[in-house]
């Protein structure tokens, strides 16, 4: 069952993480040309599937802290500072996301809609994702140093 768990847990953040990465390069490219109409279309339509990668990704996460061990063998370790790290980075990436998928998305959709120019929304979709990235690769970080704990 923990193993199970474990690859549910990284196919999630594969799978998030991925997609924010690629999604990012995409719109790099797409900010400069033709293409915006179709790739913003493509980031609502994997709306779902991100969020279904972040909900796993969470659910699974606050399982495996539970295989940590007894509360106090966690908080002499040194773990229970670890976690508490990975905790508010994953808050922050997430708020993040939200905020990207949920604010600039539809205010991208809205500019293209309307023949203004998206640029601006767009690049605020891939700084943000660019945030999205470095907490993911802190967070990662955290992760395996808990792992060898």
């Amino acid at each position: 069952m923990t193993l199970l768990v474990v690859w549910l847990h990284v196919a999630g953040v594969v799978v998030w993480i991925g997609g924010v990465a690629s999604q990012r390069g995409a719109l790099l490219v797409a900010g400069r040309g033709a293409g915006v109409g179709a790739l913003l279309e493509m980031a609502r339509r994997s709306r779902p599937i991100t969020w279904t990668a972040v909900s796993l990704t969470v659910l699974t996460g606050f399982y495996n802290v539970t295989r940590l061990g007894p509360l106090a063998q966690v908080l002499e370790g040194g773990a229970a500072l670890i976690l508490a790290g990975k905790f508010i980075l994953v808050i922050a990436a997430i708020t993040l996301a939200g905020q990207r998928d949920f604010a600039q998305l539809p205010r991208a959709r809205a500019l293209l809609e309307t023949g203004a120019d998206p640029a601006p929304a767009l690049r605020a979709m891939a700084w943000l994702d660019g945030l999205v990235l470095v907490l993911a690769a802190v967070v990662i970080y955290l992760g395996l140093t808990l792992s060898r704990r």
